[in-house]
């Protein structure tokens, strides 16, 4: 088990002790899991702002322009997404139902892009009527798909070319690999596709060609590879006669989960000064006018903010002495665990400074023997309905939660001092229409 003392760092900012018990934003979590039931999501508003300024305060190192743009597939909803709409953020959307809600929500569209490696006509569409600021062409042949949607609708479409450099980053998770010549995801390099696509999109009259974009993949903690990726992909533009006029490095930038992984941990301060030096250094040189640099990061804002509340159900040993915890979520709100094997810590609410004393794995509900959450974590002996927190829990929990075992999806609460407010209402199954038939309706 972690302490809260351990944990503190990967804890929200507003994260505190009070009469021994863990409190977020001065709230009694008991008290909010009493009200809201579990699981609970909780965001703190302050850790988000907190991300966000850690970021902003370092572009003073670039003289050109500016921007951070959220990736919406870390975490959307209607109520996030309308406040990160308020913290002046643009947003990264993967879809339609993504690209919709970013409108609901306020979005500037001059601050949002369209990305995906399959998109729909119906995104399409809706992104050129909206007239969003880059649609990221991820293939030759959308280049040719996108061209008769605009020249249908009369609309250029200002694009930006994905470009795969054939990147793989080492310690980082093949499923969170993006930058490698067997992606599935953008132009290669290496293969001559992204020089025929800059040719292509530069011929076409109904698509204006603003910027590249790359993403080497998530989790990662050094600045060189951004660099030395962004080289390429500016060497590449000088040889086919393009002057980008917006560069993209995509996000990825690391997070640590647990307290061990701290120590690898590198400040957010290397990647954005290795971005602006790289573009700074490259375009000089070149005597190029300096692009606006665009950064996409969703795990690095939101993971930390938030955190995931659960309350125990069934303990047991099992005959190797293992101590089994089953906690009333898992692998439907949280399939981190099983899809990339992903720690995390666990720290009790009324006992957070306690230290574990078995060897234990906390699991979920659901029928699979790989909806375990953490494996082989030192915990105390803890009770039925004891409540229990996993920190970092803001990014690619709830994006990619499903109803499997026909579980309803948690409610979710933005906290402030002395503010809640639901961002995500828990879903009700005698209430929802996803699991009723056309016979039954």
């Amino acid at each position: 088990m972690s302490t809260f003392t351990e944990c503190q760092p990967i804890l929200p900012v507003s994260a505190g002790l009070k009469n021994g018990k863990l409190q977020i934003a001065g709230f009694d979590l008991e008290t909010l899991a009493l009200k809201y039931d579990t699981p609970l999501y909780l965001y703190d508003g302050a850790t988000l702002r907190h991300q966000v300024e850690s970021i902003r305060s370092l572009f003073g190192c670039y003289p050109g322009e500016w921007e951070i743009t959220y990736a919406g597939k870390a975490y959307f909803s209607l109520g996030f997404a309308r406040k990160i709409a308020e913290l002046g953020l643009g947003v990264d959307v993967a879809s339609l139902r993504e690209l919709m809600m970013a409108k609901r929500a306020g979005f500037d569209p001059e601050r949002v892009h369209l990305h995906g490696n399959n998109k729909s006509p119906e995104a399409l569409e809706l992104a050129l009527e909206w007239g969003i600021h880059s649609i990221v062409v991820d293939s030759l042949d959308e280049i040719d798909f996108l061209t008769e949607i605009a020249s249908r609708l009369g609309k250029v479409a200002r694009i930006w070319l994905r470009i795969t450099p054939g990147m793989e980053i080492d310690n980082v998770h093949p499923y969170m690999q993006t930058g490698s010549s067997s992606s599935k995801f953008g132009l290669s390099v290496i293969d001559g596709t992204a020089s025929k696509g800059i040719q292509r999109a530069k011929a076409n009259r109904w698509l204006d060609l603003s910027g590249l974009h790359i993403h080497l993949g998530s989790q990662i903690y050094f600045g060189d590879p951004y660099a030395n990726a962004l080289r390429m992909l500016i060497e590449l533009a000088e040889r086919e006669g393009l002057v980008p006029r917006e560069i993209s490095p995509g996000g990825g930038w690391g997070q640590p989960y647990v307290p061990e992984q701290l120590k690898a941990a590198r400040p957010v301060s290397d990647w954005i000064s290795a971005v602006c030096a790289a573009v700074n250094s490259e375009y000089s040189k070149r005597n190029w006018p300096l692009p606006k640099i665009v950064i996409e990061p969703g795990r690095y804002l939101a993971a930390r903010a938030g955190v995931a509340l659960y309350r125990v159900g069934t303990t047991k040993f099992t005959a190797d002495g293992t101590y089994f915890i089953a906690v009333d979520g898992g692998l439907a709100d949280n399939p981190r665990p099983a899809l990339y094997g992903a720690q995390y810590a666990a720290i009790m609410v009324n006992n957070p400074e306690a230290e574990g004393r078995f060897s234990s794995h906390i699991v979920g509900k659901f029928c699979e023997s790989g909806d375990e959450l953490i494996k082989g974590i030192m915990m105390p002996m803890v009770q039925r309905s004891d409540l229990m927190v996993t920190p970092v829990a803001g990014a690619y929990q709830l994006s990619m939660s499903s109803n499997y075992n026909m579980a309803t999806r948690p409610c979710v609460l933005w906290l402030e001092e002395g503010q809640e407010e639901i961002l995500q209402k828990r879903e009700r199954p005698e209430l929802e229409g996803w699991w009723v038939s056309a016979d039954e309706a």
